[in-house]
């Protein structure tokens, strides 16, 4: 599957990428690649949900090899035809395959209970279990041979076949089907006198073919892939294969958009390192992983159809500047400009916690600076001091109002140089609306404070009745002051503590997401280590995939979620020197990835090892689960909570049973 909605996303926001195959208008390609496993689901149960579908082995078989023909038949490769069905996948992998066959299994089982409750009679013969379409099964021991026996009869009857290289690589071979052709794309660029100009075709439903084809940086390579469509228009049944239509997405066209996406940093004046649009190619590859793939979760609050990718350029492009330099550094990952990026995604999660709180006042306070002004619209501002502005103003009040008869020079009122800069403020306001001189004085020290010095009384008695008029005004500036509310805190402290709420509740959203997901909250900081590490060692596991091939067999994602996006700086020290290990052997795959309701699939020596209450493993096959939408829309997309595999555990058992 890859990357969840990403070819719908890159369909959507490039129309031209996609061309429909026109008989008379068929580029020609050297190189024609078959990602074997879309076509045998196709070709077996045509993705039918009936439950009393039915089809026999013969007529799959013949299925696929006209489906194998009619693409050869389109694209009519000059130089090689390589086939690729999925062999024994690495650990990371199987989480998903296992999580994907419950699901299926289950699925199944609910719809013929269904149908038999409605009274719909069902077929004698038992459904197809497409399950099986899984390494180390008959049914797929079958299909290799008879695969075998169609290429070998192709090549001898049919002149179009001859001349042309062809490889088939079967389910016995370990690995991924569209990885092993990438392997092979790897290993034939590095031999000597490799044609650059190589046209290559790649045929699979995997979105992550478009990375795997993006990464080869190969200037010729197009995907080719059934007409698709969206929404309401949806087809609900599969057309014959001589009506259906194909589309060519030509990779070209996709970086030539990501170039126009990007444009911004082509000027002379943004970046300080040189711009390369194939480095940029390599950071979109990285950066596509933050929204989910086969290995690793979504992290969060992003999701392609609410806007990620998008969000992921803009990002990108504002920190890209300071960065210094690209992240992706030919699959390996730059980790201190990595932690600069997710400090720039990280405020999506703001955004989120917000709109999860929009009604709350704390979150309007913050936003009006320390001021909860739910009420403002109905009352005016009121005029506000502090405690400590309280007590200057006692002191000014004291000196102004008992000034000395005789006294012709008064003594000045001085104020400690110490006083915060929002009392300086509130004193001289005071002071100008006394109409009383003030001036800052330094001390001894050179620290400057603020003197309030009376004027010098007249000799002269001319005027009394100014004095009198005079001494009312200062009297009314003083009850104004002191009629003033008193407010614990300043409108800085206000905002200060207003910020400080803001995070306290922001910390508690994101501990809430822990302990319902994790069952433990950020005051974990060991649990935490080790999950931030472990998604951190993901990403440049599924790097290094992509780039040189399987880094690791055994290593694996070992939870069902991500980190919150703020949080994977934690885990940037991670160890990332893998350890290649050895692949699961077919069988005991099987038994790591298949349920209990598909046992009949597996070897029957093994299958009371499933059901059995005496079975060492009997509780990696549960046969209730729970399903978790996780912030998703699809019922497909759910997370699937059922147990990880313990390697070690699984194996042993299986040894007792041994049957190779």
């Amino acid at each position: 599957m890859g990357v969840p909605k990403f070819f719908r996303w890159l369909s959507e926001r490039y129309p031209a990428i996609s061309m429909l195959i026109a008989e008379n208008r068929i580029p020609e390609f050297d190189n024609l690649y078959l990602d074997m496993n879309g076509i045998i689901h196709n070709c077996t149960h045509k993705d039918s949900d009936s439950p009393t579908f039915r089809m026999t082995e013969d007529k799959m078989f013949i299925a696929i090899f006209n489906y194998i023909e009619h693409l050869y038949g389109k694209i009519k490769p000059k130089k090689l035809f390589f086939m690729a069905i999925d062999g024994v996948a690495p650990r990371a992998k199987m989480n998903q395959q296992r999580a994907r066959r419950f699901r299926t299994a289950l699925d199944a089982e609910v719809a013929k209970e269904k149908a038999i409750s409605q009274g719909i009679e069902m077929p004698k013969e038992d459904a197809f279990d497409s399950n099986c379409i899984t390494p180390g099964t008959e049914f797929m021991a079958k299909l290799t041979e008879q695969l075998k026996y169609f290429i070998n009869k192709k090549i001898s009857e049919d002149k179009d076949w001859q001349g042309v290289e062809i490889v088939l690589s079967g389910h016995e071979v370990p690995g991924e089907g569209e990885h092993k052709i990438m392997e092979y794309i790897r290993h034939a660029k590095a031999q000597p006198g490799y044609d650059p100009n190589v046209r290559h075709c790649l045929y699979g439903l995997d979105a992550d073919l478009i990375m795997l084809g993006l990464l080869s940086h190969d200037p010729h390579f197009c995907l080719l892939r059934e007409e698709v469509t969206f929404g309401r228009q949806v087809q609900k049944k599969p057309k014959e294969l001589e009506h259906q239509n194909f589309y060519l997405l030509h990779l070209c066209m996709v970086r030539e958009y990501l170039e126009l996406e990007f444009q911004e940093l082509e000027r002379t004046d943004v970046l300080s390192f040189s711009f390369d649009m194939e480095r940029v190619i390599d950071d979109f590859i990285l950066m596509a992983f933050f929204v989910g793939n086969d290995f690793l979760p979504n992290l969060p609050n992003l999701h392609i159809n609410e806007g990620a990718l998008a969000f992921l350029f803009k990002v990108y492009k504002e920190i890209l500047p300071k960065m210094g330099g690209y992240i992706n550094e030919q699959g390996v990952i730059n980790m201190e400009r990595l932690g600069m990026l997710l400090d720039g995604l990280s405020d999506v999660e703001f955004r989120f916690f917000e709109a999860e709180n929009s009604g709350e006042r704390w979150i309007q306070a913050k936003k009006n600076g320390g001021e909860d002004n739910s009420e403002s619209q109905e009352r005016p501002k009121s005029f506000t001091i502090t405690p400590a502005q309280k007590n200057l103003l006692k002191e000014v009040k004291k000196y102004v109002l008992n000034r000395p008869e005789k006294a012709a020079d008064p003594q000045p009122l001085d104020f400690p140089p110490t006083l915060p800069a929002r009392d300086r403020k509130f004193l001289e306001q005071l002071a100008d609306d006394l109409r009383l001189p003030w001036t800052t004085e330094p001390d001894e020290h050179g620290e400057r404070f603020i003197r309030f010095k009376l004027p010098a009384k007249q000799d002269d008695d001319s005027d009394d009745e100014e004095d009198e008029e005079a001494s009312m005004a200062v009297q009314r500036i003083i009850r104004k002051y002191e009629n003033a509310k008193v407010q614990e805190l300043s409108a800085e402290d206000a905002q200060i503590a207003a910020e400080k709420k803001y995070e306290e509740k922001f910390q508690e959203w994101k501990s809430k997401y822990y302990t319902g997901k994790f069952e433990w909250g950020l005051d974990n900081h060991e649990e935490m280590r080790k999950l931030t590490e472990n998604y951190v060692q993901g990403l440049q596991w599924v790097l290094y995939y992509y780039y040189r091939g399987i880094a690791s067999w055994p290593w694996f994602f070992q939870y069902h979620y991500a980190p919150m996006i703020s949080d994977v700086k934690k885990g940037l020290k991670a160890d990332t020197n893998f350890q290649l290990g050895q692949p699961f052997r077919p069988y005991d795959q099987l038994m790591g990835v298949l349920p209990d309701r598909s046992k009949k699939i597996v070897p029957a020596a093994y299958r009371d090892l499933m059901t059995s209450p005496e079975s060492p493993i009997v509780d990696f096959y549960p046969r209730d689960f729970e399903l978790d939408m996780n912030g998703k829309k699809m019922e497909w997309e759910a997370v699937v909570k059922i147990p990880f595999i313990e390697e070690k555990r699984l194996l042993d058992a299986l040894k007792r049973e041994s049957i190779y």
